[in-house]
């Protein structure tokens, strides 16, 4: 065989390579606190993400000029055929994009219509969550604080001194002392009546926090922090 037929014949070979296709890679990054962002580039670290691949048309090689025949005249240099630009995609070989059913695999990321689905999906969700009951409350009377309001029943015990003499009346020890223990007297709070109490105890914590000294300033911010996350995880609204 002769040089110049093979060289035509390896061409041919050449121009029946298939093309090769390139996808386009979106990625949905959900943050911790719900967020959803849709970007180009992967997601940052903490962010539950979700790929999707979009095929693109195949960008198809430039045909080979098949050499000319000997004898044959060129080409007039009118006739030659626009080779297209790398990268540049002819009006008919656009993408066409289709509506797609919505479900849960992941490939209707870029629907508007299931973002907002999902969103109502998740609100409705929150506020048809039912939230606990606050707990017992009681309020105590005591002849030295008044009336105070108290989480637990029995309220604590209180030791009231005693006037100690000694014995058969004579001079009291020095060492000697005694007193009597005593509790206050609780009652619970009534349920319609439990909301304000609670409220009236985190206000009273919130001011004992604000005029704390540095010894004491800890214990009290967490009490007070203990008693907003009570009234939060209910139905009473925590005080401005």
């Amino acid at each position: 065989m002769s040089f110049f037929p093979r060289a035509c014949a390896l061409a041919g070979l050449a121009l029946t390579l298939p093309a090769t296709a390139e996808d386009a890679v979106f990625y949905r990054c959900t943050a911790a606190d719900g967020g959803l962002t849709i970007q180009n580039a992967a997601c940052p670290p903490g962010s539950q993400q979700r790929i999707q691949r979009i095929a693109m048309p195949a960008r198809t090689a430039p045909a080979a000029t098949p050499a000319p025949a000997p004898g044959a005249s060129p080409a007039p240099h009118d006739a030659a055929v626009p080779v297209p630009r790398p990268g540049v995609l002819a009006p008919g070989a656009l993408p066409v994009l289709q509506a797609g059913p919505a479900d849960d695999s992941g490939n209707g990321i870029l629907d508007s219509d299931t973002l907002r689905r999902d969103a109502a999906t998740a609100s409705a969700a929150d506020a048809a969550a039912p939230k606990a009951p606050l707990p017992p409350i009681f309020r105590c009377e005591s002849t030295e604080r008044g009336t105070y309001l108290h989480e637990l029943e029995p309220a604590p015990p209180i030791c009231l001194l005693m006037s100690v003499t000694g014995l058969g009346g004579g001079n009291t020890p020095v060492n000697a002392a005694g007193c009597e223990v005593v509790r206050d007297t609780c009652e619970a709070v009534p349920e319609p009546q439990r909301c304000a109490s609670w409220q009236q105890r985190f206000r009273d914590a919130r001011g004992r926090e604000r005029f704390a000294t540095a010894d004491n300033q800890a214990a009290a911010t967490a009490e007070r922090e203990r008693l907003h996350a009570v009234l939060a995880a209910s139905d009473c609204a925590v005080p401005d």
